[in-house]
């Protein structure tokens, strides 16, 4: 089976009778079929329209489209550095304004890169003495960042859409085990998820026998780049709900391919979290190798949507 992204597309490139070329440092793949160049950008297809792509990828840009176009969507509201003085910035460009926003939320919200992926630098804020730390902190590689508030999620989910219609579907489980009074940390997390953490369990911490249903976070991100895993969902009328919640996304965004994160909380809310413009599916596929042929299928119709 082959299992990276640019072998996956070397190899589709090859069946379907199109050129292809890796540059700028294998970032880009050039495509060309019949004189007609298209172009893959990280995993990034030559599909969306750029203003659309730009959107995907700004969180804050993102939060005002879908709530000006009525769409659940988490809040996220945008912060400045403190020495941007522009125009723009003013109001939301100073310890204050996150501080304020942290108070009105319960004391508890989140810090990420506005325009950031995978759930890198993404932080849980409870302690209010820690929010100009971690400001400083992400404003050292971030031209913006994104606050929201803390959100109780009961199940977190992934759409892959591709020309308006759902190609694949699934539900992430958060890296959690539970105790049985006679496992270790390590052995619970290695049957929970073996492939991503075979190499990450060194730590002594990872010795400790749980009790019986003791409970064990690893992590409170939904990333399966950071030990989550997929799932396929069981309930049709929630996958029903939700692929109708991720069309009105395409619809109202122009998305053409693009992946949609939407979270169930505890109060029962469907809402849209994230789009992402690229479509990354290796983790996907570590994880669910049965499904190698369904997921070449939908980045081969992607590519050959691209002609």
């Amino acid at each position: 089976m082959i299992k990276t992204f640019k072998e996956l597309i070397a190899q589709i490139c090859i069946e379907n009778s199109i050129n292809y070329k890796f540059l700028s440092k294998d970032w880009v793949i050039m495509l060309e079929k019949n004189g007609n160049f298209r172009f893959i950008s990280g995993y990034k297809f030559d599909l969306n329209p750029h203003g659309m792509g730009l959107i995907a990828d700004d969180k804050y840009a993102l939060y005002e489209i879908l709530n000006n176009q009525n769409i659940p969507v988490a809040e996220h509201k945008i912060v400045y550095n403190k020495t941007n003085n522009s125009d723009y910035a003013i109001g939301c460009n100073t310890y204050e304004y996150v501080k304020d926003y942290f108070e009105k939320n319960n004391n508890h919200i989140v810090l990420k890169p506005n325009c950031g992926t995978c759930g890198n630098n993404v932080f849980n804020v409870t302690n209010v003495n820690e929010l100009n730390v971690i400001l400083d902190k992400l404003f050292l590689n971030n031209y913006s960042i994104s606050i929201c508030p803390f959100y109780s999620i009961k199940h977190e989910y992934r759409i892959i859409m591709l020309n308006n219609e759902c190609k694949l579907i699934y539900e992430k489980s958060l890296p959690i085990v539970i105790g049985d009074g006679n496992k270790t940390i390590r052995e619970l997390l290695l049957e929970f998820n073996y492939n991503y953490f075979k190499d990450k369990l060194n730590d002594v911490k990872y010795d400790k026998v749980l009790s019986s249903n003791e409970i064990f976070e690893y992590n409170w991100k939904f990333n399966l780049s950071q030990g989550a895993i997929s799932k396929k969902i069981e309930n049709s009328l929630l996958t029903e709900n939700l692929i109708k919640l991720a069309k009105q996304v395409c619809l109202k965004t122009n998305l053409k391919f693009g992946s949609i994160d939407i979270i169930n909380t505890t109060d029962n809310k469907l809402l849209i979290l994230e789009v992402n413009s690229g479509v990354m599916l290796e983790n996907y596929v570590i994880q669910n190798p049965n499904d190698y042929i369904l997921v070449k299928s939908i980045y081969t119709e992607a590519i050959n949507s691209l002609f």
